[in-house]
């Protein structure tokens, strides 16, 4: 699959990244604006949750249905959220459907209505997802993980706290949409059958004279919380580990990646194979490479009986640290396998292309293909990943814990 690269940066601040696929009739497009969680005013977070639902009850001059009705006519996919650093507009359809979508975008990054009786019901939805997460121990877990070990404010809840969205107002949204939705670091990323050039020319006439103040400058803190433990009466033990990585634009970074492969790369990663095949000890294991800007984590979970809950965090990091006495050629090999067919196949879909190359350029500020990715993961070699290991060895853990008792942590 023959790929074409475009990249530009508009002088509002605006970047555009686009990918030409060849042998695909749809595109898909990523706009990621510069309002995320981490930029939530204090005592307030939970705003950009709620305006990432809010903005799409009317723009232009269309009304919350008009708008619903128009897009589903185009045949669009599409979703909205908001993350830690952004809210993240993604659609697909035929390539010339997403096209004619984009003026639509256009008002609703520009001119959203932000109605008055669409304010409540936004703000009850994200309500309703936060209470929702009391039946849903392991994501909450991981919520509380990011929050422990994550810098502040990276690990910023998104779905906020009930009582700081109850204390939220309508015009407090709005004034989050008029200084926070802005063209300064926001990048819009579209892949598929497309001409880059046409893409280019639409995007400087719908946002190049799209003026706002500067995205907020986002200061970090080192605030890790190394336990967390909350006790909820339940048949199960659920268990969050991270430690520190690199992060991804450092030389080591294909190193990191495939350790992590090693330990939980499918059933037959060691975490799998030794602690829920050997030792029975929990129905879900695994770990997993994150990442943010600056900043690279190894996260994992593992869900237990309350009786092995001990046993289970003692032999998870056994195995994180015996981690740091090498892998083998064989397990090198499979999470090879593994990591570039996962890229092969993402590679393939539009929708994962759109998002990979606003991440790459996010990240990195570059694009980059499937064969320099592959390329890199093919360089890598058994001494250097266990060289790596050797000196980067798993410690200073973040643990966090749900069930009905503390366990011992590791000395």
């Amino acid at each position: 699959m023959s790929q074409a690269f475009l990249n530009y940066t508009f002088n509002n601040g605006l970047t555009l990244v686009a990918e030409k696929m060849s042998g695909v009739r749809s595109a898909a497009m990523a706009m990621l604006v510069p309002c995320g969680a981490a930029t939530d005013p204090v005592g307030r977070l939970g705003t950009a949750n709620v305006l990432s639902e809010l903005v799409l009850r009317g723009a232009g001059t269309r009304d919350s249905k008009a708008l619903t009705d128009y897009l589903d006519t185009l045949g669009l996919q599409r979703s909205s959220s908001a993350s830690v650093l952004f809210t993240r507009f993604a659609a697909s359809a035929l390539s010339a459907r997403v096209m004619e979508g984009l003026p639509v975008y256009a008002d609703i990054l520009r001119r959203a209505m932000l109605p008055e009786d669409g304010f409540e019901p936004a703000r009850d939805l994200a309500l309703q997802s936060l209470d929702g997460i009391d039946d849903d121990p392991r994501g909450k877990l991981m919520i509380k993980l990011r929050e422990c070990h994550w810098p502040w404010p990276f690990g910023r809840n998104v779905m906020g706290s009930k009582e700081e969205l109850e204390a939220l107002t309508l015009e407090e949204t709005r004034a989050a949409y008029q200084t926070r939705f802005t063209p300064k670091d926001a990048i819009f990323a579209i892949a598929g059958d497309i001409d880059p050039q046409r893409v280019t020319a639409d995007i400087e006439r719908l946002f190049g004279d799209w003026t706002a103040p500067a995205a907020t400058h986002i200061e970090t803190a080192s605030t890790q919380r190394p336990y967390y433990f909350e006790e909820q009466q339940t048949e199960q033990t659920h268990i969050g580990i991270a430690y520190r990585s690199v992060d991804e634009t450092h030389p080591d970074y294909y190193l990191a990646r495939l350790a992590a492969e090693v330990l939980s790369g499918g059933m037959s990663g060691r975490l799998f194979t030794e602690i829920r095949e050997k030792k029975g000890l929990v129905y879900s294991v695994s770990a997993n490479y994150s990442s943010l800007p600056g900043v690279g984590a190894i996260m994992g979970y593992a869900g237990t009986s309350n009786e092995r809950a001990q046993q289970t965090l003692d032999q998870f990091i056994i195995e994180l640290q015996r981690l740091s006495d090498g892998v083998t050629n064989e397990e090198l090999d499979r999470a090879k396998i593994g990591l570039k067919s996962s890229t092969i196949m993402s590679n393939e879909s539009t929708g994962a292309r759109a998002g990979a190359i606003a991440h790459d350029w996010l990240i990195r500020k570059r694009l980059r293909g499937v064969e320099e990715i592959i390329a890199s993961i093919d360089s890598v070699n058994v001494d250097r990943v266990n060289a790596y290991l050797k000196v980067n060895r798993a410690d200073n853990f973040t643990i966090t814990i749900i069930g009905p008792k503390e366990l011992k942590l590791p000395s």
